[in-house]
């Protein structure tokens, strides 16, 4: 899924924490381990990209698309709901694992030396069952990606109706 899709799923746990009546320490907690697992979870979908391990920061528009929407909806989220800390600490854990597997597809080793992130990417290459890593560093895909990205559309769309419209 794009980071949009992650950081919508993490908006909706943050606004749902806002409105709970848990104490401080506790929405931190929460958000955190319920926004990774969210990442998990969503990804278990068989979804497209819009920027992939060889075009992300390389070409303009596929990284802009990929990277842009998400950050602007939690801005409005922020602005909607107040406790921009709680909202970026969710935005934060959401993503996570993507930026693990960027950072090792860029060749940078060093993350798998953080504790935790080695198992963070293993478990984030198996929920993308619909991949494989090829050798030589690619990856090959089951399903088309239009479709598939047309589909996530929906599913953002519908994100931002329970996050905007339902809470």
């Amino acid at each position: 899924m794009t980071t949009t899709t992650h950081i919508s799923a993490a908006c909706v746990i943050a606004a749902l924490a806002v409105k709970s009546n848990l104490d401080s320490m506790e929405k931190l907690l929460v958000v955190a381990a319920a926004s990774l697992a969210s990442h998990f979870i969503i990804d278990l979908i068989p979804h497209g990209f819009v920027a992939d391990p060889n075009t992300i920061f390389k070409k303009i528009m596929p990284t802009i698309l990929e990277l842009a929407p998400g950050p602007v909806i939690l801005l409005f989220a922020i602005a909607t709901f107040g406790s921009p800390l709680l909202f970026l600490w969710a935005a934060g854990f959401s993503i996570i694992p993507d930026v693990v597997s960027t950072l090792i597809w860029k060749g940078n080793l060093l993350v798998l030396k953080i504790p935790g992130l080695a198992r963070i990417h293993q478990l984030h290459r198996k929920v993308h069952w619909f991949e494989t890593d090829n050798p030589d560093g690619t990856v090959s895909y089951l399903f088309p990606n239009r479709p598939l990205l047309a589909l996530e559309g929906l599913l953002i769309a519908s994100l931002l109706l329970v996050l905007f419209i339902k809470l």
